[in-house]
């Protein structure tokens, strides 16, 4: 099932303390290895902070992404295909 969802841009320098990367942040909680983007279906490099697009929840969550569609802006709607894990620090 498809989530529409927005990037939340400027928050790389924001790392999971216990994880150490928020794409094993991402793996760790899911329980699923960070093969391929959630959107684009290339290699995952990064554990993106992503907001719901069609919610009022505003909620960071983090989903695997490559660094293309990572770099899509925070005002760009786009559908990620995998779990979205809690952006909290675990």
């Amino acid at each position: 099932m498809a989530t529409k969802v927005k990037n939340l841009n400027g928050t790389s320098d924001n790392d999971c303390p216990k994880c150490g990367t928020w794409l094993k942040h991402w793996e760790k909680l899911s329980g699923k290895t960070a093969d391929e983007c959630a959107c684009c279906s290339q290699k995952a490099t990064v554990g993106a902070h992503v907001q719901k697009a069609e919610s009022d929840n505003n909620k960071w969550y983090i989903v695997p992404l490559c660094k293309k569609c990572n770099g899509k802006s925070s005002t760009e709607e786009f559908n990620v295909y995998e779990v979205l894990a809690s952006a909290v620090k675990c």
